[in-house]
């Protein structure tokens, strides 16, 4: 969902308080042209530009850990790291916290609060509680202490980092208008990692959902320097054997986002699947099997996962008018590998 002008190709890194965002592109036809225009994040999609998967119940398709319930785990795979979410002291065990209130490169209206909780108020922003962790979101009188912006929320980093393999989120989404709820992933190292200006460093967004664009829609996609706009956003993914091309953002209706399911990824150095309760949804092919070519296909390297609410921004939308809190509950976050 980057919304990435075909411009002089001249990048720059957002230096958000985590500076581990990704790279940015300006937008050469604004008024502020490319020397102090506003850097685009994420374009609206088209409403889908792959299979249409819908969701069913959700259940054990074939996980390789008994002890663990639910879930749609592929043969072949073995659990190298979860988190089920137990516990609140045991969040900064596997996570960072990002902080600031800076927009995040997307105009974003929420500040992150650190360690998931607002000192001036006490409010938890990432509660594990019960069993599931609980990100929320609070509209609050601006002040100094929220850099004058009137939400707060939390975004947190896993500490590991892993390549290849099949990851799996079971959540629930607010359906509250503003919310923009993510399950995603970023390059921790490389080559070409998202500091590198003379490549670019990929995205994978798992799962995100944007009420204010379309409520029962749900997007995956797949970032990359030659399939999304910094390429025309003509390229795509091209199949090497068929020649058939996939768009690097696909969706799916999802009738229930309130409702538990369970959001998934099965990622190979040949493809990159996205699921929705185990029906595939997303498909993007290595348009360059075998070649290292971080232009068209930056997934051979170690990623981190990231779990965030957004409030507002340029694909979140507006608020709802009535809006006070909301909630990203999460019951667990699963890796596999083979």
């Amino acid at each position: 969902m980057k919304k990435m002008f075909f411009t002089t190709l001249a990048m720059i890194a957002l230096m958000a308080c985590s500076g581990e965002d990704p790279v940015y592109w300006y937008d050469a036809g604004s008024s502020e042209g490319t020397t102090g225009g506003v850097p685009y994040y994420p374009e609206k999609p088209s409403e889908n530009d792959g299979n249409q998967g819908g969701s069913n119940d959700d259940g054990n398709q074939g996980g390789t850990q008994e002890e663990l319930t639910g879930g749609y785990t592929p043969e072949g795979y073995t659990l190298v790291w979860n988190d089920e979410f137990d516990g609140q002291s045991k969040l900064s065990d596997n996570w960072n916290f990002n902080v600031g209130g800076t927009g995040w490169g997307n105009n974003e209206l929420q500040y992150y609060c650190a360690n998931g909780v607002y000192s001036p108020t006490g409010q938890k922003t990432a509660d594990a509680s019960g069993g599931t962790l609980k990100i929320k979101a609070y509209k609050i009188a601006k002040s100094s202490s929220s850099s004058n912006k009137e939400y707060i929320s939390a975004r947190m980093d896993t500490k590991e980092s892993w390549e290849l393999g099949y990851i799996e989120m079971r959540a629930k989404l607010p359906t509250i208008k503003g919310c923009w709820p993510a399950f995603w992933m970023l390059p921790s190292d490389g080559p070409y990692d998202v500091m590198d200006p003379t490549g670019w460093g990929g995205e994978i967004d798992l799962m995100e959902y944007v009420p204010n664009d379309n409520p029962r829609m749900l997007y995956f996609s797949a970032h990359s320097h030659n399939a999304t706009a910094a390429a025309g956003k003509t390229t795509g993914y091209v199949d090497p054997a068929t020649g058939k091309k996939y768009s690097y953002c696909q969706s799916t209706t999802l009738a229930t986002p309130e409702e538990w399911h369970c959001y998934g990824m099965e990622w190979t150095r040949d493809y990159i699947r996205g699921y929705l309760d185990g029906k595939e949804y997303f498909y993007a092919p290595n348009p360059t099997p075998d070649e290292v070519d971080p232009h068209s296909w930056p997934f051979d390297q170690k990623f981190y996962i990231k779990l965030n609410l957004a409030i507002g921004g340029s694909w979140g939308g507006t608020p709802a008018a009535d809006f006070t809190e909301a909630t990203y509950e999460i019951d667990w976050v699963r890796v596999y590998q083979k």
